[in-house]
């Protein structure tokens, strides 16, 4: 009997251990918060954050935060009577993103390394992942600038990476 209560409660203890998830919302929360402070602030134009920043946990992978924002705030066709850009703002519009993407990745590297030291009960061999879709018009020119960029490392390495080049070589980045 007493054998049977002991296989119980280790069982028990197993399946407990099992569904308690490694990284919780509540962990996850503020990490959000964060890492939208840190786009709305990056320009100075409000409005370029579209929606919030979203987190969640993957078992066995690690953690993916994904947002999406506008480089330039631009009219969209039919807005106040907008109906075709001439090619000065298609010239100009593509210029301001194009200085604009190199401050967007930098701010998302120091994110990813940011909410890789605070997500401290995340394995050290999983993930942290920050995608941002770069928002843009139909009549834009978008040659050359990302609908969207990815980064992602290991907990491990990301949380180790002391300078620039540790950083970089911690970093994944995929631009689609």
């Amino acid at each position: 009997m007493r054998k049977g209560i002991g296989l119980m409660v280790v069982a028990l203890t197993l399946v407990a251990a099992v569904s308690e998830p490694v990284v919780t919302r509540a962990m996850l929360a503020p990490l959000e918060k964060r890492i939208d402070q840190r786009l709305e602030t990056l320009f100075d134009e409000p409005f370029l954050l579209l929606g919030m920043t979203r987190g969640l946990y993957l078992d066995k992978f690690g953690v993916v935060f994904s947002a999406e924002l506008q480089l330039l705030s631009t009219p969209g066709v039919g807005t106040f009577g907008f109906t075709v850009p001439s090619k000065e703002m298609l010239a100009a519009t593509r210029k301001k993103k194009l200085e604009r993407l190199p401050l967007l990745k930098e701010a998302m590297r120091a994110q990813l390394v940011s909410a890789a030291v605070a997500l401290e009960k995340l394995p050290a061999e999983e993930k942290v992942v920050l995608g941002v879709s770069v928002f843009r018009r139909a009549w834009e020119d978008s040659t050359g600038l990302p609908a969207q960029i990815v980064m992602q490392g290991a907990r491990r390495e990301l949380v180790a990476a002391r300078t620039a080049a540790a950083m970089d070589a911690a970093i994944r980045v995929q631009e689609f």
